[in-house]
């Protein structure tokens, strides 16, 4: 895994020394926020990463039936290629994508464990540093 000062860009790179800082000191939330709100930053930076809006990314949203045809197939395909790559599904901040593709954050709870933090932690360092390395 890279470190923070393999990251070049000076704003990515200081909010991913902020965000090891935090969770150094045990302060998780903190940790937790600075990586959600850094990854808006890169969304701005690289909308290209906004996932399409086809309804596949809610769960249960599209149901393919045996009828249907290869081009929902394939628009269901990617938005989950999408959310392979998108922020982490399994935590308490979400990314949501609004009707005009601007993504804003919900938090649905104040407090955070180490775990959760260093998952924000880790995806976000390696997004940004695939983004600069082109890997």
């Amino acid at each position: 895994m890279p470190s923070p000062s393999d990251i070049r860009d000076p704003v990515f790179r200081q909010a991913l020394e902020d965000a090891d800082r935090h969770l150094n000191e045990g302060d998780y939330g903190a940790a937790s926020r600075t990586c959600a709100e850094t990854y808006l930053l890169l969304l701005k930076k690289h909308p290209e990463l906004i996932p399409p809006d086809t309804g596949a990314l809610t769960p249960g949203a599209y149901q393919p039936r045996p009828s249907a045809d290869r081009g929902a197939l394939a628009a269901f395909s990617n938005a989950r290629a999408f959310r392979a790559a998108f922020w982490p599904v399994t935590g308490s901040i979400q990314v949501l994508v609004d009707e005009h593709r601007q993504p804003r954050l919900h938090f649905s709870k104040e407090r955070f464990s180490f775990s959760e933090a260093a998952g924000y932690y880790e995806f976000l360092i390696n997004e940004v540093w695939r983004l600069e390395t082109g890997d």
